[in-house]
């Protein structure tokens, strides 16, 4: 990254992504989740109300929506189908930001699902991969900061020497890096839905480290970059927020209520 301001898009991952068997179903009914309506708005613009506030992002592209029904945010935006696959959705929106004008040094994924976070947790996530000259920088949440923060959420964790870690909805990357490696792009989609594939990609036995938790961050850091060509980070976040993503009724209840005791209800 250069001294000067960083020119920061941001991608909104907002595919539809539900189906008959999604926990969301009652609440979706049939549409994408970023558009599941709380306190008046849907979902996804109080996330966007973060991006748009931030002092680093300069545009936001939105995955897998038309519009943002009845919203205006004060960033330019693009819109752009659903793929219907995640990893394509991610390709394309990234390829679309980096033809921005001008072109961004660096692009923030989102999901549409995160609505707790708020430009001071974007604008200090980005803060911290800036400090380091990666090419990938993902966020985590260590299990006591999480549960300290919201002790009902049964969030997931992967179990490492150095703490348990529930992953982020929030990452950046830069875009020329990535762009060029097209193999990345074609493994990680072989691989997303096949454990096997899976299991190949990373290692035997970094796969038996994790298990028995005897892997660290620093070694997950070195596998990715071996096997994956790429130099990436995980940071650990201390912003609960960005892994507060809403998967099942009960987290919808949980930021709904967040979001009405912070007073931005419309309704």
């Amino acid at each position: 990254m250069n001294n000067t301001q960083p020119i920061v898009s941001a991608i909104v991952m907002a595919g539809k992504g539900s189906s008959e068997t999604d926990l969301l179903a009652a609440y979706t009914h049939g549409r994408p989740k970023a558009l599941i309506p709380i306190h008046g708005r849907p979902m996804v613009a109080y996330v966007m109300d973060a991006l748009a506030a931030s002092r680093y992002i300069n545009h936001v592209v939105v995955v897998g929506l038309d519009e943002v029904p009845g919203e205006t945010f004060a960033v330019p935006l693009d819109f752009l189908p659903d793929t219907n696959d995640i990893l394509t959705n991610a390709e394309v929106g990234l390829r679309h930001a980096a033809a921005l004008s001008p072109a961004p040094d660096a692009v923030l994924f989102s999901g549409s699902d995160v609505p707790l976070v708020t430009a001071a947790i974007i604008d200090t996530f980005i803060e911290q991969c800036l400090r380091t000259d990666h090419e990938l920088y993902y966020g985590a949440v260590e299990r006591s900061v999480m549960e300290a923060r919201f002790p009902g959420s049964s969030r997931s964790y992967i179990h490492l020497r150095d703490g348990d870690f529930a992953g982020g909805d929030i990452s950046m990357l830069r875009p020329s890096v990535v762009l060029e490696n097209r193999a990345l792009w074609q493994r990680l989609t072989e691989a997303r839905k096949s454990p096997l594939k899976q299991a190949r990609l990373v290692g035997l036995w970094p796969a038996l480290l994790l298990l028995t938790r005897r892997l660290s961050l620093a070694d997950a850091e070195r596998r990715v970059a071996k096997v994956l060509n790429l130099h990436g980070r995980v940071i650990p976040f201390p912003h609960a927020e960005i892994a507060m993503d809403v998967d099942k009724p009960f987290q919808l209840e949980i930021v709904r209520a967040e979001l009405a005791a912070r007073g931005t209800a419309t309704t």
